[in-house]
Formats: structure tokens, sequence, C-alpha cells
């Protein structure tokens, strides 16, 4: 491969040429039309009405760029040396042509959005403005100073020829630069046919039109001078239909055959005095050219707001189609939801219904225990199963947010072998969980809530052997993998065991198969913590499922929780607890239950029930417990602040809902109150309770003395 910096010379030296050829260019350019303009002075012989190298040079210098001005200013000089003055006047008038060029490419560029200016009607304003009233006269100023200062014009001249002058500048600048700006740099190069017939048939008709209303073939009458107001037909037609491009070639057609028609005494603008009639003719082709430039720019934006209205149409519509397909889909996942998650909870409640019949009917004590159990795991069984709608309800709606900390790794091991020891013994499993002193950096209630759906698949499809659960240092990863003794997983399978309500074949052995969303779940929560997982596994020898966790430093102040204090301390005599619900079942189960538990219950079905049973005990409540949806719309947030406001404090309250939809769990939280789903864990809510009576014994214990 060749060295970059020894191309470098000759890329320059080819810039340099293609810069000096169009330098050259230009200035050939310019030369020829100089002379050609200055062959129809009549006035004087440098002040011609008809001057395009105006609009040649503002052209060049707008789209190669200001370095273009020895090339204007070079072919001036000869031109106006050879044509009349002295060396001295044609360096001036040079000077005077340059500056007009480059001064009006700097203001378009400045003020008129440069090569774009003829794209848009104010654009299109401030170029004639530029043209007529400070880059024209620029030229005309100076030419005409510097021969009036030799004295080769009249000062009774000056006047007229100034005019002249600057009407032919404008014109060439209007005329000619418009042309050859958006020729070359026209977007348009490539013409379908009908767009390249429509563009000959408007210039064929220009031209049919010029020569008819200008040319000198057709003899001259006071009945012919109307017919130069065709004109406006082939121009209006170009501005509606072909845009500023063509726009401004139709006039320059017509610029042309008005000239060769006004030069041999044809055309409605014939005088006795050559000059007079280019004057008049000049002003003509003025007042047709920019108006037709600021019709097309204003059509030409019209229509590219139509476009894009119609490209955002049809974006609407694609979005629109888009987003009816993904709700079909929706409507068919939910209606396949509802399908699956139907059978699935109907088998633990069709065993439940079998097991209390049996309960119904005398049984030995042995017998009766058993029952009770199998009557424990159902109801854990459905547990697992709402826990898991819930998770994904969670993970659908988008409210769970990580939080990061650090964390020793040991401690989510510690709690993994405590929840699956009686589990797996009850299966007759082994569980070995090998600890780590690793921290990592993750949520450790998220990555628990992995780990835990992990080897809680792994306990369920594991029918003899054992599971697994250890930790390996990765660079700067902990690998903390699961292993499992089970039936594997096929090759073809291990994609889709990650979808939502996938299951494989169960053992025969395993009564129930959940949801099927245990793995959806742990890819979910993967994905929302960034962490890696990866998957082994050989049919008939077990599975190897493995997270990748960051790892931390390990961190001086301990984050073990604290040993909670023995369940004698959270006293039960004395406390009363209000429960609120409108189902009269769920005020039965839980009244009993928590009267059971030695506490003074109050049932009631509403707030304004509750505040008449609290005003006859006269009697403030230690705790509240209430449904989140009541009867009547209301909701047992509402219920909880108005017996608040009843007594002037704050009392301890948890809500129970069996509503899994984000709504709840985001009202409960922003008002600070627990909510726990249904189907609530005996245990779980004694916990709960517990930790409420500490956190406000504790409050009162530090408040400040009366």
């Amino acid at each position: 491969m060749s060295d970059p910096r020894s191309q470098t010379p000759e890329i320059n030296f080819r810039r340099a040429i293609n810069y000096a050829g169009g330098l050259v260019a230009i200035g050939v350019i310019y030369f020829v039309l100089a002379k050609g303009g200055l062959a129809l002075a009549s006035i004087h012989p440098s002040a011609t009405p008809i001057w395009p190298p105006t609009g040649v040079a503002l052209a060049a210098v707008l789209l190669r760029g200001y370095r273009t001005w020895p090339a204007i200013f070079t072919a001036a000089v000869i031109a106006n040396a050879t044509t009349a003055g002295s060396i001295a006047t044609a360096i001036a008038i040079a000077t005077g042509n340059t500056l007009e060029a480059v001064v009006g490419a700097y203001l378009v560029n400045r003020w008129s959005s440069g090569c774009n200016t003829f794209s848009r009607p104010n654009s299109v304003a401030k170029f004639a403005v530029i043209c007529f009233v400070i880059a024209t006269p620029i030229s005309a100023s100076i030419g005409l100073t510097s021969l009036a200062t030799a004295g080769y014009i009249d000062r009774i001249n000056f006047t007229n020829a100034w005019v002249t002058w600057w009407l032919g500048d404008v014109t060439g600048a209007l005329v000619i630069a418009p042309v050859i700006v958006l020729w070359a740099s026209s977007h348009y190069h490539a013409f379908n046919r009908n767009e390249y017939l429509e563009t000959i048939g408007v210039l064929a008709t220009a031209a049919a039109v010029g020569l008819i209303a200008f040319s000198p073939l057709i003899e001259q009458t006071p009945s012919r001078d109307p017919l130069g107001f065709l004109v406006i037909l082939p121009l209006l037609w170009a501005a509606l239909r072909r845009g500023p491009r063509d726009t401004a070639t139709v006039a320059l057609v017509l610029a042309g055959i008005t000239i060769w028609g006004t030069f041999t005494g044809g055309g409605p603008f014939t005088t006795p005095d050559l000059n007079v009639s280019f004057l008049l003719m000049l002003m003509f082709l003025i007042s047709i050219t920019v108006p037709s430039l600021l019709l097309s720019a204003d059509v030409e934006v019209r229509k590219k707001a139509e476009k894009s209205l119609r490209r955002a149409q049809i974006e609407l519509e694609r979005k629109v189609a888009e987003r009816t397909q993904e709700l079909e889909l929706a409507n068919a996942a939910k209606s396949r939801f509802l399908a699956m998650a139907s059978h699935d909870l109907r088998q633990p409640l069709h065993a439940l219904g079998l097991f209390i019949a049996q309960l119904r009917t005398p049984l030995r004590s042995g017998e009766r225990t058993r029952t009770i159990e199998l009557v424990d795991a159902t109801r854990k069984e459905m547990d697992e199963m709402f826990n898991s709608l819930l998770d994904m309800s969670r993970l659908d709606a988008g409210i769970l947010t990580p939080k990061l900390t650090e964390f020793p790794i040991a401690r989510l091991l510690q709690k993994i072998e405590r929840t699956f020891d009686q589990a797996t013994r009850a299966k007759g499993l082994r569980l070995r969980v090998r600890r780590s002193d690793s921290w990592v950096r993750s949520d450790a209630m998220l990555l628990e809530r992995i780990l835990l759906n992990l080897v809680s698949n792994a306990v369920r499809y594991t029918l003899r052997g054992g599971i697994i659960v250890g930790c390996r240092r990765r660079g700067e990863m902990l690998r903390i993998e699961v292993w499992d003794s089970g039936p594997g997983i096929p090759e073809d399978q291990k994609q889709n065991i990650f979808g939502e309500f996938f299951q494989l074949a169960a053992p025969e052995q395993y009564r129930y198969g959940g949801l099927g969303l245990g793995l959806a779940i742990v890819d979910r929560l993967r994905l929302l913590l960034d962490h890696q997982i990866d998957l082994a596994s050989t049919v008939g020898r077990g599975s190897r499922f493995a997270i990748l966790v960051p790892m931390a430093d390990e961190c001086v102040t301990s984050t073990e929780p604290v040993d909670s204090p023995h369940p004698a301390a959270f006293a039960v005599e004395g406390k009363v607890i209000l429960v609120i619900a409108d189902a009269p079942i769920v005020q039965e189960g839980t009244g009993g239950l928590l009267g059971r538990w030695g506490y003074s219950v109050l049932v009631a079905g509403s707030d304004e029930a509750a505040l008449i049973q609290l005003a006859e005990r006269q009697q403030r409540p230690d705790l509240i417990i209430s449904d989140y949806h009541l009867a009547s719309g209301k909701t047992g947030i509402r219920a909880i602040e108005q017996i608040n406001a009843a007594f002037g404090s704050t009392i301890p309250a948890i809500l129970i809902s069996g509503d899994t939809a984000p709504e709840p769990l985001r009202d409960a939280k922003d008002r600070g109150y627990i909510l726990l789903h249904k189907p609530v864990d005996p245990m779980r809510l004694r916990a709960v309770m517990q930790e409420l009576f500490m956190d406000h014994d504790d409050r009162r214990d530090t408040g400040p003395a009366l």
C-alpha cells in the first residue's frame, strides 16, 4: 500500500491544474461575451446595454468561490483595453467588474442562501435587491468615474451612460446568473420521458412566442406590438410546471430572441435611437424575469411541502399499519395468555377442590396431616404462578428501574440455599451451594429474582441427582452458574425456552408445570440489568445456566442484614388491627387469621363503616389492612387517608390487591404504602406487619420528648 503522504504532491498538482483550467475557461467565456456586448454599445464604446459577463462572473463566484476573481479581472482588463480608453481605465473598469461579482456573491451567500437563492421567494427577492441596489452600481460607478476622470466621456453623457451601464449589468445578473447556477447545481440530472418532453415543449413554445412577437422576420406593425404580452404564457407554464431552472431558461431564450429582434429593428421596442430601444427592452426583460422567478420559487416551495406531506402521510399510514399489526399480535398474545393462564391456574384449583373434599370426609390423623400439606403445597404453587404474572406485568409496564449497588454475592447464595433446602430434600435431591467472597455490582433484588427462577426451574425438572450453585471469576466478571442433573434441553429448543408460556415436556412425576414464565422473566431481567446469560445442556445429562455479573471491590462497611429480633419482641397483646375489605369472604379469612395470631381485629366493608366502628369503640387502630379496590369505585388509599385525617396522625397501613396492573403499585409507592398482591402468603403478611410495628415503635421511642 502506498504512503498517502507520497501522493500529496500529485494531488496538489492536479488541483492546481484544475484550478488553472477553470480560470482559463471562465476568462475565455467572459472575454468572448464582453467583446460581443461591447460591440452593441452606441452612446459610448465602454457603456453597453447588453452585458452578459456580469451574470457569468456572478455565477462563477457563487459556484467556484472567490478564488475565481483573477480570471474575471484579467478577462475584463483585456476586453476593455482592446476596446477604448487606456490601460489605466481598463484596469479601473476591470476592478469594478470584479468587485461587482465578488461583492454580489458575498451578499448572496450571506443573506440569500447562496446557490439555493432561487429555491424560495424571499431569497429570490433578496437576490434581485442585491443585483439592483448594491452589486451592479459598483461597476457602473467605478468604470464611468475612471473614464470621466481620464477625459474619455463627456459629463453631459455621464448620466445616460451610467444608466445604460447599470441596466445592462442588472439584466445580465438577473437573466444569465440564474440559468448557470440552477443548471450547475441542479439535482434533476436524470429526466424521465414525460419531464424531458415537457421541458422541450416549454422551450419550443418560448422560442415560437419570441419569434412571433419580436422577430424581424415578421413585418412590424402597430397591431403586432401587443403580441409581446404572449411571453407570459411560456413563463407561466415553466413557473407552474417546471420549476425555477426551466423558468430561468425560458427567460434566457426570450431575452436572446428579444435582443436579436430589437437590434435588427423588429419587435415593439424599436425606436430611432438604438440605445433607447435596448433600454426599453431591458426594462421589459427585468419586469418579466423577476416575477417569473418569484412565482416559480413559490410553486417549488409548495410542491416540496406537498411532497413532504405525502411522505408524512405515507409514513403515518405505514406506522398505523404496523401499530395495527402490533395490536392484532398483542390481542392474539393476550388471548393466548388468557387461555394458557386459565388452563394452568385451573389445575391447582381443581386439585384444591379434591383435597378439600377429602378433608370433609373422616380421615386418620396421618392422612389429614398429609392432605393439609398437599393443600399448602398447592397454594404455594398458585402463589408462584401469580408472582410470575405480576413480574411479567411489571416488566411490560416498564416500572422496574434497576438500583445498582455493590454487595457480596455470598448473601444471595445463602438465601438460595435456605430457600430450596427443604424442597430439594423432599424430592431426594442434593443441593450444593459453593460459597464465594466476591462482591458484585448489580441490583440485588432483581439478581436474586433471576437466581431464584433459575434454581426453581432446576428443582422442578430434576428427578434424581442434584443441583449445584457456584461462582467462577472471569476477568472483571463473576460467572454465577446453576447446574442440574435434569433431562436436559434439546438443541433446537434452547432459544425457545426463554419465550413466554413455553414449557418443555414435564416429567410425569411432576404434577403441575407452572405458567412457563420463569425463564422469560430471567431473560427480561438480565436485559434490564445488561447481564449476559449463557446456556449449555446435554439431553439426558442436565443443564447449566450461567449469568455474568460485573465484579466490584470489596467494601469496608458490611451490608449484611441485621439479625431480626426475637419474635417475642413483637408483642401482639393490645394491638388493634382494622381490616377493610368489601368481600365478606376476605373479611372473614383475614379477620380469623389475625385473631388466631392474637390481635384484636375490627372488620369493615368501607371507610364509612370503619369510621363508625372506631367512633363507637373510641380506639385508634395500630395498623390498617385494606383492599386496594373497594366498592363504589373507592380505593383503600382513600379509606386510609380519611381514617388518618380523623385521628390526626399517620397510622401504619398495608394495601392488598389482586390487580397486577402497574397503576396500583405506582399509586401506593408514591404515597409510601406497602402493597401486597393476592394471594398473600400468611408468613409474608406476618413479616411485613412485624416490620411495620418495629419501625413505628422505633420512631416513637426516638421521637422528641414532650
